[in-house]
Formats: C-alpha cells, structure tokens, sequence
C-alpha cells in the first residue's frame, strides 16, 4: 500500500504562524490576480505590495510577490500543490 504524505507542525512553525496570526494576517497568503505585486492572506486582506511605485512590469512585480508568498507559505507548512499544464 502506499504511504500517506503527513506534515507534522514542528514548534517553529506552530511560533511563526502564531506571530503573523497576532499580527492579523492569517495563512497561507496567495497573490491577488487584480492587483500585480500584491500578496493577500487567507481572508482576502491585503499584507503587502511588491514595487508598490510600479517601476517594474507587472510580470516582474507578480513574480517578486509569488516568490515572497511561497517563501512564507513553505516555512509555515503549507506546501505547494503542483499544477499540470495541458
């Protein structure tokens, strides 16, 4: 039989979400697609914009902000689902 992947919450990562939670920002955070550069929380709310001044392209500002999200999504446990083209 094959053998469920499990994560088990380490105490690091229980601090780390437990921090951005009092700080109002709840996990995983995602892009919004309305907004190039901007990284939203689970609940819709903004928590940062990368090249807030719109010096970079869009595409530039969306992968700044993709690469941020996944940077914290992973340290907090949440790992990313892979998606197939076609």
């Amino acid at each position: 039989m094959a053998e469920m992947l499990s994560l088990k919450t380490t105490p690091a990562v229980s601090r780390y979400e437990a921090a951005l939670a009092a700080l109002g920002i709840r996990l995983p955070l995602s892009h919004d697609p309305s907004y190039p550069g901007t990284v939203i929380d689970a609940d819709g709310k903004m928590v940062c914009v990368a090249d807030m001044h719109g010096e970079r392209p869009d595409t530039e500002a969306v992968a700044i902000a993709e690469l941020l999200l996944l940077a914290v999504n992973v340290h907090a446990g949440f790992v990313p689902e892979v998606r197939h083209a076609g």
